[in-house]
């Protein structure tokens, strides 16, 4: 197994998560539409290419990130795209038959508010076009169609395009789910690395996504972390491992690669072949020296909030790098001192949760870092 940073894996790099991929397969197979639950760097979009790679045999898959996407029509255009994909359709030996001749003939002469317009003058808007393409796939597998970053592309809509656009594409979304011609041959998965309900509840929209099957992608247990870590390299001998471990607390893949990746790079180096406690402290420093690695956690708050709640989010991370925890009374006294209505500093934090900062596991009122490392790299270079 190769030590992929930062990266989504294929193939034998993916480290097994069965217990999130028979939840996944299971919510597929009782015919409900999964969401993935997750904050970032948990592995979601690993455990999609391992449904894509290996789709059980009476179901074909299609995967596609629409992250990039800042419109409804850019949404659809890449959803489209992706089914009309020659390696798609050769792959899982779906015939389109005359909506796919349709289209390569006549072809689409623009994805506008009102619909899908083709060459012939016909317009169909987008939740018939997308019913028609399904009705016209001659397979007998169902089809899955994998939909990253979603929630990243309603927040980009919001931004650039509008609040009613962004809700067009989450009522379109609902009403192709709860269409027993399209779920008869459609399973929708959703997922990203932003939460899609953070995302939502600031539009007051709930009621478009709440018959969703949400699927938490959990960090590693101690043993699986244990497990991952050893195979990632021989050298650590049990005691280093779980004082790794002790030192990640957030067992997500993304931090004990990142820390192995320095031991490994510590060793090359100094010629080590035992690796002690020394070396594990050492790889962690060398760690918050990656900016690439967690310049993205800073970048995410600014683009997520406006002036005011970005302040208040980025005090409430500054003050918990430092403290190491924050209780809510805390928190209710900084959305005072940023005129921040209680409703709207509570979904920051939410949104602060979701996305993977920090938890309030252990008591409901007091806040602190999901992972030391985030909270010295924050300490090291935002806070201060």
């Amino acid at each position: 197994m190769k030590n992929v940073v930062g990266q989504a894996v294929r193939g034998k790099d993916f480290w097994d998560r069965k217990s999130e991929l028979a939840k996944i397969w299971q919510a597929i197979e009782n015919g409900t539409h999964p969401l993935l639950v997750a904050p970032r760097r948990v592995g979601k979009t690993s455990i999609m290419y391992k449904i894509l790679d290996e789709p059980k045999d009476d179901y074909a898959v299609v995967y596609v990130n629409t992250e990039s996407a800042d419109s409804e029509n850019d949404f659809w255009h890449k959803l489209f795209n992706a089914l009309m994909d020659e390696e798609f359709k050769n792959k899982n030996k779906l015939v389109l038959k005359s909506f796919y001749a349709r289209i390569k003939t006549i072809s689409i002469k623009k994805i506008s508010t009102s619909g899908i317009e083709f060459d012939d003058g016909k317009v169909l808007d987008y939740a018939e076009a997308f019913e028609e393409l399904i009705k016209e796939i001659d397979s007998d597998k169902k089809l899955i169609i994998m939909m990253d970053e979603f929630a990243q592309t309603i927040e980009n809509i919001i931004k650039y395009a509008s609040i009613r656009e962004a809700e067009s594409l989450l009522k379109t979304h609902r009403s192709l789910r709860q269409n027993p011609k399209i779920t008869s041959k459609v399973t929708f998965v959703y997922a990203g690395s932003i939460g899609l309900e953070s995302v939502v509840a600031k539009l007051d929209a709930m009621k478009f996504i709440n018959d969703l099957n949400s699927i938490k992608v959990t960090p590693l247990s101690k043993d699986e972390a244990a497990e991952f870590a050893h195979s990632l390299n021989t050298l650590i001998k049990s005691d280093e491992i779980f004082y790794l471990l002790e030192r990640i607390e957030w067992l997500i893949p993304f931090y004990i690669q990142l820390i192995i990746q320095e031991i490994h790079a510590i060793c090359l180096e100094k010629s080590l072949h035992v690796i002690s406690k020394e070396t594990v402290d050492q790889a962690i420093e060398h760690a918050l020296d990656h900016r690439n690695h967690f310049e993205h956690w800073l970048a995410r708050i600014k683009s997520a909030f406006e002036k005011d709640e970005f302040k208040f989010a980025k005090e409430i991370l500054n003050l918990l790098s430092d403290q190491g925890t924050l209780e809510s009374k805390e928190i209710s006294n900084l959305a005072d001192k940023y005129g921040l209505e209680h409703e709207v500093a509570k979904e920051i934090i939410h949104a602060l949760v979701y996305d993977g900062y920090i938890n309030n596991n252990e008591n409901p009122k007091i806040y602190r870092f999901n992972s030391p490392i985030l909270k010295l790299w924050w300490y090291k270079n935002v806070a201060n």
